[in-house]
């Protein structure tokens, strides 16, 4: 009865199943499947904006699922959306059934599986690879979900799938037992790849003792690297070295893949000896080098989805560069090239293969899903075989060369033979012609001792001649001795000259402190004017050229003068000295802020002490005053001999002084005042001739006053501090243009800035 009813129960299911397979719309599961492909019972629907929720996606009413009606795993490119997925399912025994569903994709950033029953949601688990491993409801590499189906219980399970790399849902039903047994013999297969590699990197380091080439400690570098992203790509990383830090997980995937191309450029710059072989071959490497130091700092900087893409991208044109470099070894006469140009060859076949599977190019199977490690597999044993050539051509060269060492060794024992042979007879002909020279010495000293005899009697006459010359030493230690005490007394000359320089030193010193009292202080400036600069640099210690500045409270004006004495060093300072104290008189005691009386007043006071009548007299001063009317609003300016330049709404002006030098005999002496209104902030200038006088630059020439109001021009809108900075630099560079020849300074420089604000 028991084996009449089993050919029953066949005889129904096999039917429903083969309609169910036509239909592909629910899958039954039986006992008498042992795994089940539940690719082409799935709908699906890609949610792009992420807007919808289980809630939304599980109602009868939902219609936006596609079947996919392919065996091939659900798989699209790289997004940033949610898939969702359903399969409706029916345990077709009357017994109560136990299943696994594996979805055998690791590197899913989350995945959600739903169990409904009767239209009621009873089981919800929530997985993926940023979510802790221990909250898996099975703990594995993959993700894997059990139920348990009652009797003819049907079922529908849902999948939000939501990841930053590739989308791929592939749905397996195992029996345990069936699972078991798969499961085990792929982890077997990984194990033993894990082994070779492990095996082949072990070696590598071992087989440095012997060779010292670099090349075997650098070879398990992109290896290991290379290990590290495949079990990335499975999951074991996240299972067994970092399954409380899914960050750290997500990261090894792109970080393993950058490592790997800094492994491989170290590799090939010492294996294939790329700085040797061309200027291309090493900028190819090198290249290749900063590829891997690039997308290391990507896979730890960015996220998941931007490195990842952006490894991938790179790898491409990096393992294209390292097939080339092959070839040029190759071409270059490295016959150990070819094994690394046919491991290279298998590796890129397998990268377009695996490239062309993830972008949806190629079907989905198992060949196109696992064609990177195959391309791995060839790759590292074809590059370990490469290198063992290479040590095996570096002992035939070895021993190629020992034995050309051998031949030049017996080849030079020959020649050195002959040499003897040759030499003996050399020897005695050499005997011979020394017995003939013997001989010939015989006679000549018979010779030398005649000519002895006469060099005894000239030795009698050389010593009369010596006493005689021994009578001239004296008379000249005599004249020695006058010379010594003439150099003695120009000894003491030096030493009272010095200490008179000394004295005069310290006098222009002392002068200089009591100028550098007299000129006003900056904080005087400061209290006047919110932005200023003074340019002050004398030639010598002290300078002709001076500044003064007062405020009359009463008018409310600020009075700036800028004045150039004649000549410069200590009479240009005795002149700078007298001209502050006439301005004192004039300005702060008896109250003039006319600046064109003020010049007036100095001309007198100038020619009562300088004696003006005197025609034939060089000494003299020029000046250019400025008054700021702060109540209102304006400058107003005169000048002997020095300009004003000033900048107003990025214009550039100058007004000239007066022809006139004051100190000097002057019959008419007429002065024009310049008023200037302060409409908008307006930066004022008043110099002396010492700056655009400079000599220096390229061929030796003076700045020029037209060099100085461009630089004006074009700092103006700067602040005054930074346009002293940049005149400053400009003087010294324009000095010191020659560095063989510097130009020194001309003259004493002053430049006077002061903004106005209206």
């Amino acid at each position: 009865m028991k084996l009449f009813f089993k050919f029953v129960m066949l005889g129904i299911l096999f039917p429903m199943l083969s309609f169910a397979a036509l239909q592909e719309d629910v899958l039954y599961l039986s006992e008498q499947q042992e795994s089940v492909n539940g690719a082409p019972f799935i709908y699906y629907y890609m949610d792009q904006l992420n807007e919808e929720d289980f809630e939304s996606v599980s109602v009868p009413s939902f219609s936006k699922f596609t079947p996919w009606n392919s065996n091939s795993n659900v798989n699209f490119e790289y997004g940033q959306g949610s898939l969702w997925a359903k399969v409706d399912i029916q345990n077709m025994d009357e017994e109560v059934s136990d299943w696994l569903i594996e979805v055998p994709y690791a590197p899913l950033d989350e995945i959600e599986f739903y169990l409904v029953k009767n239209k009621k949601l009873e089981n919800h688990f929530v997985t993926g690879d940023h979510v802790n491993f221990d909250v898996r409801p099975i703990e594995h590499h993959n993700y894997i979900f059990p139920i348990k189906l009652q009797a003819r219980e049907s079922a529908t399970i849902y999948f939000r799938v939501k990841t930053d790399g590739i989308v791929k849902l592939p749905v397996f039903f195992y029996k345990p037992w069936n699972y078991a047994e798969v499961n085990s013999k792929y982890e077997v297969t990984y194990g033993i790849i894990l082994g070779v590699l492990l095996m082949l990197c072990i070696l590598s380091v071992t087989t440095y003792l012997p060779t010292k080439d670099f090349s075997y400690l650098l070879y398990p570098l992109p290896l290991i690297a290379k290990i590290l992203f495949t079990f990335s790509l499975t999951g074991h990383t996240f299972q067994y070295l970092f399954p409380s830090f899914p960050k750290m997980a997500n990261m090894i995937t792109p970080l393993s893949i950058a490592l790997w191309m800094l492994g491989e450029s170290l590799f090939n710059l010492y294996f294939l000896k790329t700085k040797k072989l061309s200027k291309v071959a090493f900028g190819m490497n090198i290249v290749g080098f900063i590829f891997g130091i690039a997308t290391v700092f990507t896979s730890i900087f960015l996220s998941y989805y931007a490195a990842i893409k952006l490894v991938t991208t790179i790898s491409i044109p990096f393992s294209i560069m390292s097939l080339i470099l092959g070839f040029i070894a190759y071409s270059k006469g490295q016959r150990i090239a070819r094994y690394y140009i046919t491991a290279w060859s298998f590796y890129c076949i397998g990268l377009f293969v695996f490239v062309g599977f993830a972008t949806g190019k190629l079907p989905d199977n198992f060949f196109t899903e696992h064609a990177l490690d195959f391309g791995d597999l060839f790759l590292a044993p074809l590059l370990f075989l490469a290198l063992s050539k290479k040590y095996a051509v570096y002992r035939e060269q070895k021993n190629e060369a020992i034995k050309q060492m051998l031949e030049m060794e017996a080849k030079a024992k020959e020649e050195l033979e002959e040499k003897v042979v040759e030499r003996t007879a050399e020897l005695q002909e050499a005997t011979v012609e020394l017995e003939e020279r013997q001989e010939e010495l015989e006679t000549q000293a018979a010779q030398l001792l005649h000519k002895n005899e006469e060099i005894t009697s000239q030795a009698e006459e050389l010593r009369a001649v010596n006493d005689q010359m021994t009578e001239t030493n004296v008379e000249l230690e005599q004249i020695n001795e006058e010379i010594a005490a003439q150099r003695d007394m120009m000894d003491e000359k030096n030493k009272e000259l010095n200490i008179v320089t000394k004295n005069l030193q310290d006098s222009i010193n002392y002068a200089k402190r009591i100028q550098s009292n007299i000129l006003p202080p900056l904080e005087e400036f400061k209290r006047l004017f919110k932005d200023f600069f003074v340019m002050y640099q004398p030639k010598s210690t002290v300078s002709g050229d001076f500044y003064w500045v007062a405020e009359n409270k009463k008018e409310n004006k600020v009075v700036l003068v800028a004045a150039d004495c004649t000549g410069h060093g200590v009479p240009g300072a005795m002149m700078s000295v007298m001209g502050g104290g006439f301005l004192d008189k004039i300005v702060n005691l008896r109250g003039v802020t006319s600046p064109a009386r003020i010049i007036i007043e100095m001309q007198q006071n100038l020619t009562h002490v300088l004696g003006g009548d005197n025609k034939d007299s060089k000494d003299g001063m020029d000046l250019g005053i400025i008054v700021w009317n702060r109540k209102a609003k304006k400058v107003t300016f005169a000048g002997a001999h020095t300009p004003l330049v000033f900048v107003q709404n990025k214009k550039i002006y100058t007004v000239k002084g007066e022809r006139l030098s004051l100190g000097t005999e002057i019959n008419k002496m007429v002065m024009k005042e310049h008023s200037i209104a302060l409409n908008s902030s307006t930066s004022f200038y008043l110099f002396s001739d010492g700056y655009q006088d400079q000599f220096g630059g390229e061929n030796h020439r003076k700045i020029s006053s037209k060099k100085l109001k461009e630089m004006i021009l074009e700092l103006s809108e700067k602040p005054m501090i930074e346009q002293k900075e940049a005149f400053n630099v400009y003087f010294e560079n324009w000095k010191n243009a020659d560095s063989l020849q510097p130009e020194k300074q001309t003259d004493d420089v002053l430049l006077l800035g002061v903004k106005i604000e209206a």
